[in-house]
């Protein structure tokens, strides 16, 4: 994806996901004096991140001027061949005459997504892509009440297995033997199987039967 950052409109805030950036990607951040600072942390995971990665100053202050920017070198790359999706990072309307333009006047419609930052970006590009399909995943609202109820749970169930193995060879294993027991599907087959794929016939079995003698699990 290519992304062009109106830094002095947006500032820190737009680059919030940068941390998502990877090879395929390519950053341009335009910039003024009026605000020419960023986060370490962010500049960090954008020059490790692979992408391409651009800075454009503007060279002489006027209204709108860093617009005229952004566009003419959007323009410019469609021109020169790119053919992939775009997000401009601003909080400006007015981009949308640029979106616009692409998506319903060029002889080939491009998609051009605006966005508050990087993450939104990613997400409003619509690739299909686990990098789009895990950031919908992370930005799902779940119940925090509901939430903490199953944190409650698991915490239990840990407090349960770490008495119930206590001493055992498999203290240090805590983690994998509480995953072979978690979620909705984990019948007492399944478990079992996994029990003995995961240690071993001799330790899975010894294992599984300590957890089905357990009442409290």
């Amino acid at each position: 994806m290519l992304f062009l950052v109106d830094y002095e409109n947006v500032g820190k805030d737009g680059l919030r996901g940068c941390e998502y950036l990877d090879g395929q990607d390519h950053m341009i951040v335009f910039y003024s004096d009026n605000r020419k600072n960023a986060e370490r942390r962010s500049l960090d995971h954008i020059s490790t991140s692979g992408c391409r990665f651009e800075v454009c100053k503007l060279c002489k202050t006027g209204k709108n001027a860093l617009d005229f920017y952004i566009a003419s070198r959007l323009g410019e790359l469609i021109g020169g061949g790119y053919e992939g999706r775009s997000v401009i990072v601003s909080n400006d309307s007015g981009f949308g005459a640029v979106r616009d333009y692409w998506a319903k006047r060029s002889a080939r419609r491009r998609m051009i997504c605006l966005a508050a930052n990087i993450e939104d970006g990613i997400v409003g590009g619509n690739e299909d892509n686990e990098r789009t399909k895990y950031l919908r995943r992370q930005r799902e609202m779940l119940s925090i009440g509901g939430y903490y109820s199953a944190y409650a749970e698991k915490m239990r169930i840990r407090a349960v297995l770490e008495k119930l193995f206590a001493g055992t060879e498999y203290e240090a294993r805590m983690d994998e033997i509480q995953n072979l027991i978690e979620g909705k599907e984990k019948t007492s087959k399944i478990i079992y199987l996994s029990s003995l794929h995961l240690f071993g016939r001799k330790q899975g079995l010894e294992i599984y039967n300590k957890m089905k003698a357990c009442d409290e699990l």
